[in-house]
């Protein structure tokens, strides 16, 4: 018997108890398409941080606080030496591969009212280059300027979705409009186009305020302290010599000894990139684990419905094995029964999975994307066929191994 005639048993087999069938399959469905729509999830996410990092170029330098020293011992990542707008001041004229500047001062969980409405989000201390290294764009009323920086200004750009959160979806111009942050009142002057999501985090829900006020009014006065430092360098060609230049300027103002590490950490934008490509590729590897269990379930479901389908049809594998059919034959129906069983399954779990991916992207587009990819279909679909011939195998070799008299007495 060849497999085409097997697969065409299998299939008659599964049809006479569609319910049985159905509900066998259930469990393999669920659990591709958990394993589709969670991967989808974590690729997506990759695929929206990779965009993100590429449109601001590769020729950024990031600049961030390291590990502060005492005497000769480092005191560890958490007393962290601040950057200073010295440093900046330093970096502007010593160095030579440098384009742009743009220091930035962090205020995590800012407090936004406005009117009966409020929402909390990140506010960013910056400066006008602030604009051009980051690659963004204003949508209506202008950027922070010098200025706004020299006079301590208290002035703010607000992202789409803080706009949203405080005016309504519907509100066309909020320019002008004076909203508070942590209780200080601040004049809108700008509105920044919408970057989108990239990963888990919204591009959008961000305020910029000058640098200066941010320091001043956030941090206290006489505070020149930075969060990070971000810097533009000429080309991409450029970047490692930028890099050692930028070490080499900021060991200097910091006074380390060759001995001593640095106080500070320089990355690319592609290591950058790469740290969090290599962090959603393992959530997304984590999220496809999760979800393959339930397809480990789904084929003991399989297994289990396959032991049952023996007994009740020993009389029948009695009757072929009489009329001259071999143990490979038996072996091969049951076997290829179950395969086509969790196949179908599969079939099915993916349009699903698919279908899933593309609603929970809809309903939560703000928060995340999904992508499927091919190779985590065909993943799915080869996962599934295993499954169906690693729990297909003990129920196809026991329907084998039945001696004929028995199964033909069987009742």
């Amino acid at each position: 018997m060849n497999v085409i005639q097997s697969i065409r048993l299998a299939l008659q087999g599964l049809t006479a108890n569609k319910l049985r069938s159905g509900l066998t399959m259930l469990g393999i469905i669920i659990g591709v398409a958990a394993v589709i729509a969670l991967v989808a999830v974590g690729q997506g996410a990759q695929a929206s941080v990779t965009r993100r990092f590429q449109s601001l170029g590769s020729n950024l330098l990031v600049i961030s606080p390291g590990a502060a020293f005492f005497g000769r011992a480092s005191q560890g990542a958490a007393s962290a030496q601040s950057l200073t707008n010295e440093d900046t001041q330093a970096i502007a004229q010593l160095a030579t591969l440098v384009e742009a500047i743009a220091p930035e001062y962090s205020i995590r969980g800012a407090q936004m009212v406005y009117g009966n409405k409020n929402t909390q989000t990140s506010a960013l201390g910056v400066t006008p280059e602030y604009l051009t290294v980051r690659n963004w764009q204003v949508s209506r009323g202008r950027f922070i300027d010098q200025q706004d920086v020299e006079s301590l200004a208290k002035v703010c750009a607000l992202g789409t979705t803080v706009v949203e959160d405080l005016f309504g979806s519907g509100y066309l111009d909020p320019v002008g409009k004076t909203i508070k942050i942590n209780r200080q009142n601040y004049q809108v002057v700008g509105v920044m186009a919408s970057k989108g999501q990239t990963g888990f985090t919204n591009e959008d829900d961000q305020v910029f305020i000058p640098l200066s006020t941010a320091q001043v009014k956030f941090g206290g006065a006489g505070n020149t302290s930075l969060g990070s430092i971000n810097v533009q360098v000429t080309s991409a060609e450029m970047m490692d010599f930028a890099q050692a230049e930028l070490r080499a300027i900021l060991r200097a103002r910091h006074g380390l000894s060759p001995s001593q590490a640095d106080d500070f950490n320089i990355r690319s934008q592609v290591q950058i990139m790469e740290m969090v490509q290599q962090t959603t590729g393992t959530f997304t590897i984590l999220l496809g684990c999760i979800a393959a269990i339930s397809l480990v379930v789904g084929g003991i479901g399989i297994m289990n419905i396959m032991l049952v389908s023996v007994t009740e049809r020993t009389r029948e594998i009695g009757i072929r094995r009489a009329v001259g059919a071999k143990r490979r034959d038996i072996l091969m129906q049951f076997l290829v029964e179950a395969v086509v069983l969790s196949s179908m399954g599969g079939v099915v779990g993916v349009l699903v999975g698919w279908g899933g991916a593309q609603l929970l992207s809809r309903l939560a587009s703000e928060l995340l994307s999904t992508l499927v990819t091919p190779g985590s279909v065909i993943m799915a679909l080869g996962v599934s066929v295993a499954i169906g011939l690693f729990f297909g195998i003990y129920p196809a070799n026991r329907a084998a191994r039945l001696n004929p008299i028995e199964a033909l007495r069987h009742e």
